[in-house]
């Protein structure tokens, strides 16, 4: 079925580098034979892992939604010797730091990220049996961890990104340090991480990989000695959530550094690529499946992409201990939400606008009903007038798709209205008197 979602306008060159926890996802927009010099000669350069068996098959084109599994590795192989990274540390070690989601819809001009606990008890993929998320790739290689990911949440998986703490030290290298916003003093003795004042600072590779890294920082008291330990305190909880958004604030920043240093520019992407490819051992690593032809019309696509527009999601999770393990257990209906719009297929994660157009009714439980049904709720106001009988679904051409499956679970069957324009919302559900509630199970047909 086609998409109704508008297309990205085609403007000036550029290179989407999607650089999560260091990540880096070559996107290569090309205006010319000299670029794609550039993007084809490096992508080439990058090792391959054989997973296409474990990898989803459903998306139908180029253009359509995709996920890409990114997965940080815990080891140092290739970081210097004198690097604090080695600090009571196998460097043959195959514990995953950082699992990330990464959600590319080209026709929505939309990039999201979820990060994944790595204390999420989850069951193994073809084993019988469960385990912290971060073993599974120790456990089975890079392709039970794809198939335990994409199981236990219910979402496809299009492609697969590695990287080690090399290739993290690298990127941050070759743009010259990553700004970051540093809310208060932070120390982590553990990992080499110490940022005595608070504000903006340029992290360098070793601090950079220290602070997105750290699950138990301390910080400084108000007028405290910074040489006296007794005077750093925790900060926070010391949990994975905080970390997963140390992280997704970093990835973020990284963006923003690689752009405002150039990467736009051919010959500024051969330096960067040039750091995280040299080297004796591979520091990054791509699905066998991805090709370079699908690299650069996803670059193509995003030429006009902001960073700033990534949008940043969490899973719900509770403490628990299990077989003297502390772990992290999803909350199954609170994920829903946002897992729904990670699975591709799915025009679930539509974006409306809720109206109330009945004066004797309400629209407080509309937008958690719809939340639950997957979709993402934007505002809720006043329609334009208090006597609508019959409840709405308002779309514009664009979004013709994506008011018919919101129709789909609205009850009874709405009404579909045409309108010339609808600003910050996909479609807007205007509640009237016969409006009966939303559910999670669409109907056959919105009619």
């Amino acid at each position: 079925m086609r998409r109704g979602r508008r297309r990205v306008r085609k403007r000036t060159w550029w290179q989407l580098m999607v650089v999560l926890f260091g990540l880096l996802v070559f996107a290569a927009a090309v205006g010319g034979a000299a670029g794609l010099a550039v993007v084809k000669s490096q992508i080439n350069k990058i090792p391959r892992v054989s997973v296409g068996l474990s990898l989803s098959f459903e998306q139908q084109s180029d253009s359509e939604a995709r996920n890409f599994l990114l997965v940080g590795i815990d080891s140092a192989l290739g970081v210097d010797p004198d690097s604090p990274i080695h600090n009571d540390r196998d460097i043959n070690t195959l514990l995953t730091d950082s699992v990330i989601l990464v959600r590319i819809d080209p026709e929505a001009d939309r990039v999201a990220m979820l990060s994944i606990p790595r204390d999420l008890w989850v069951p193994i993929s073809g084993k019988g049996w469960s385990e912290r998320v971060n073993a599974a790739r120790g456990i089975g290689g890079a392709s039970t961890l794809i198939e335990t990911v994409s199981d236990f949440l219910g979402v496809p998986i299009h492609h697969y990104v590695e990287i080690n703490f090399a290739g993290f030290l690298r990127i941050v290298e070759a743009v010259d340090g990553v700004p970051v916003e540093i809310a208060q003093s932070i120390r982590d003795d553990s990992v080499g991480l110490r940022i005595e004042q608070a504000g903006v600072v340029t992290l360098d590779p070793d601090a950079a990989l220290a602070y997105v890294r750290t699950r138990r920082p301390l910080t400084l008291i108000e007028g405290g000695n910074p040489a006296n330990d007794d005077d750093w305190v925790p900060l926070g909880v010391w949990n994975d959530l905080e970390r997963n958004q140390r992280q997704q604030e970093f990835m973020v920043a990284t963006l923003k550094r690689a752009v405002e240093k150039g990467i736009r520019n051919p010959l500024t992407l051969r330096r960067v690529a040039n750091e995280l490819l040299d080297g004796d051992s591979p520091s990054i690593t791509l699905d066998d499946r991805i090709t370079l032809g699908q690299i650069v019309d996803l670059g193509d696509e995003f030429r006009s992409f902001r960073v700033d527009q990534i949008e940043r999601y969490k899973l719900p999770v509770a403490d628990a201990t299990i077989d003297g393990k502390q772990v992290l257990l999803l909350v199954e209906d609170a994920a829903q939400p946002a897992l729904e719009f990670f699975r591709a297929g799915s025009l679930a994660g539509v974006r409306v606008r809720v109206l109330n157009g009945n004066p004797s009714g309400t629209v407080a439980g509309v937008e958690d009903a719809l939340e639950r049904a997957g979709f993402s709720v934007v505002e809720r106001a006043n329609a334009d007038r208090f006597d609508v009988g019959i409840t709405m679904v308002r779309y514009t051409v664009a979004f013709e798709d994506e008011a018919q499956e919101l129709a789909r679970h609205v009850e009874p069957v709405p009404r579909l209205e045409l309108v010339a324009e609808i600003d910050g919302a996909d479609v807007e559900l205007v509640v009237g008197a016969d409006y009966a509630g939303v559910s999670g199970t669409p109907r056959d047909s919105a009619s």
